[in-house]
């Protein structure tokens, strides 16, 4: 199967298009911050006083792009070019996953299949400032097991 969102190109701007969903719903204080130094996209937002946190790995995704599509000495541009054209994609690919992912979770809402605490669980802030996911799996004792692979 072909990397999900390899060819997306709206990058950034759907963070309009999140901030009109999140509201559509209820969410209030929607903020956006790119942090370079942990190399991530988030967005943060209350919504029914819930406060929400949803990191997203841009170099997560570069990786990913990069094993699909490796730089080889054939091509035109140089090794630092390639890196670059990578990283663009996927911020790209950071911005609209995260905005479908948003969309998806808001119409489930909705829809009334899900309350905002079933769609957003692992980003609700802890009042310690931890998100849940990070309490549940992290620590000395996680309440969850590892993963199985």
């Amino acid at each position: 199967m072909a990397l999900p969102y390899a060819s997306s190109t709206a990058g950034q701007a759907r963070e309009r298009e999140i901030r009109t969903i999140l509201r559509g719903v209820g969410a209030s204080a929607v903020g956006f911050m790119v942090d370079d130094d942990a190399d991530q996209i988030i967005a943060q937002f209350r919504l029914h006083g819930r406060e929400i946190t949803i990191p997203i790995r841009v170099g997560a995704y570069q990786a990913a792009w990069l094993r699909e599509n490796p730089h080889t000495k054939r091509m035109k541009s140089t090794e630092e070019e390639y890196q670059a054209k990578a990283r663009q994609q996927a911020e790209n690919a950071a911005w609209a996953i995260m905005a479908d992912w948003i969309k998806a979770q808001a119409a489930m809402i909705a829809a009334g299949f899900l309350d905002t605490d079933a769609a957003f669980l692992p980003h609700i802030a802890l009042p310690d400032g931890r998100r849940t996911i990070d309490a549940i799996t992290g620590g000395d004792r996680p309440l969850l097991p590892p993963p199985q692979t």
